[in-house]
């Protein structure tokens, strides 16, 4: 006899500007910069990702050329413009020589035409009276960076001093910064690197507190950027409450190689590629192998920043064909209002930040977020089931009554089953459906049978549904139906929207 078991993935509702929304380290942050991570957040779930290019170190090499070069080469400009505030190989006795910011007004001008810049900084080591050593620790202790009793101390406020008025230079042009301190702080070519990890971690979190609290700048990201070629990545990261986006800085010839990405998506934060370019600088490279592994491999990366002279995509090969690529959001096309997905549809949940406020019974294990099955470039939530007679299996939320989809046409959420286990011995089907009124009435889309190998589209009519019920859900989920008694396998769910 024919027997059916039952799971039902309910989904906590809540609006595309809730659900995707990262809260930005600094609470004060103003309007633009929260919309700016906000939309750096959700450019993978679109399957897009921003380009950037370095233009060079202030005042020493910065100039657009190579961004000219760029356009005349390829017909676009890159989305993010990078400057270097510090050359700390220089020796110079006074801040005001050693940290420059003369780069501000092209910043500013590329921002005003429409795209995004970041700022990094090799400082000098600050236990040098006269500059430099930007790869020497010298006699450094690098926990007298915080300690304004020493001499290292107080210069190193003299350093956060004068970063601060590059950086509030921009505040006041209204321009958002992705800044980039201390990054590669896990190598062992800069004074900063390899140092003890709790220190490095107090080092950052003064310069947060200095430069958001002191100085007042509130038009910070701040981005974590160690180096993919080092181990532990991670170790170094100051807390969620520090940071607003992490990266890797990347250099190597093979793309597919690069280490450390699922580590620190692990952190849960934007992800992106702070430095990228080849380990070989014959003007060989083939800058497309990036992307198609960015699409491939790693589709969480939000934007990189090309470096430039011999790494750079123009002195390497098809640069054309990678800054035109569909994926690529150069200068003149970011939307940091765009809330909607390409198709237009408005994405109520995509287990991109985890799987919220679930609750589950009666499953063996989960439920995870998951990458084994990736939609339009999201995570899913997976579940391991263990199928026993009239079993059910349940992983629930129950949306507060106030939640109104009235006015939309469809609820479409995209499911697969497992390729191992149960799957193999009969057929798995699956509805979609919301209980609505006080009455808890059901409403489903039907059963669609799932796949192993593919996505399958579930769509739920919403025109079918009184107005007024549509302004009480009380409950959404996914039913998925077996056709015969079996084991174990995993179910699926993906990038759940509504049009």
């Amino acid at each position: 006899m024919q027997w059916t078991w039952y799971i039902s993935v309910l989904l906590w509702l809540i609006v595309a500007n809730s659900c995707l929304a990262q809260q930005t380290a600094d609470t004060a942050a103003n309007e633009k910069t929260k919309q700016i991570l906000k939309y750096i957040t959700e450019l993978p779930l679109q399957g897009k990702v921003l380009s950037g290019h370095f233009a060079g170190y202030s005042p020493d090499t910065f100039n657009t050329n190579q961004i000219d070069e760029i356009a005349r080469q390829t017909g676009q400009i890159p989305a993010i413009l990078g400057c270097d505030y510090a050359c700390g190989w220089n020796y110079q006795a006074s801040p005001h020589f050693i940290i420059d910011y003369s780069c501000n007004p092209s910043l500013i001008d590329h921002w005003n035409n429409g795209g995004l810049v970041t700022v990094n900084i090799h400082l000098p080591n600050p236990a040098s009276p006269n500059g430099g050593g930007y790869k020497d620790r010298m006699n450094l202790n690098f926990a007298d960076l915080i300690n304004s009793n020493t001499d290292t101390g107080k210069r190193w406020i003299l350093f956060l001093d004068r970063m601060a008025q590059g950086l509030d230079n921009l505040q006041r042009a209204g321009v958002t910064v992705l800044f980039r301190p201390l990054h590669e702080m896990n190598g062992d070519w800069f004074y900063w690197c390899n140092q003890d990890s709790e220190v490095f971690k107090n080092v950052w979190r003064h310069m947060f507190n200095y430069l958001t609290y002191t100085k007042q700048l509130h038009n910070i990201l701040w981005v974590y950027s160690p180096d993919q070629s080092r181990r532990s990545p991670s170790s170094y990261y100051p807390g969620d409450s520090y940071v607003d986006i992490v990266a890797l800085d990347v250099y190597t010839d093979d793309p597919n190689s690069m280490n450390g990405y699922n580590e620190m998506l692990n952190l849960n934060k934007p992800f992106a590629l702070g430095e990228v370019g080849p380990s070989t600088t014959n003007g060989q490279f083939d800058y497309n192998r990036w992307i198609t592994t960015i699409q491939s491999r790693f589709p969480r990366v939000a934007y990189f920043l090309a470096w430039n002279d011999g790494w750079s995509p123009i002195r390497n090969q098809n640069a054309y064909t990678f800054f035109n690529h569909q994926r690529v959001i150069n200068r003149g096309k970011i939307n940091i209002n765009d809330n909607t997905t390409p198709s237009g549809s408005t994405i109520l949940y995509n287990f991109f930040n985890g799987i919220g406020e679930w609750r589950g019974s009666n499953i063996i294990g989960g439920p995870w977020q998951s990458d084994e099955f990736i939609f339009q470039s999201t995570n899913s939530l997976k579940m391991d089931i263990q199928l026993t007679q009239s079993g059910h299996y349940m992983l629930y939320t129950q949306q507060k009554p106030t939640f109104k989809v009235n006015g939309h046409k469809r609820l479409i959420a995209q499911a697969r089953v497992a390729s191992w286990g149960f799957a193999n011995n009969g057929i798995i089907t699956a509805k979609l459906y919301i209980k609505a009124g006080s009455s808890w009435k059901w409403y489903d889309s039907g059963s669609f049978q799932l796949k192993s190998n593919t996505a399958t589209e579930i769509a739920l009519n919403l025109n079918q549904i009184p107005a007024a019920e549509l302004n009480d859900i009380r409950e959404i989920g996914m039913e998925y139906t077996s056709s015969a008694n079996g084991g174990q396998t995993s179910v699926y769910l993906s990038y759940i929207t509504v049009e």
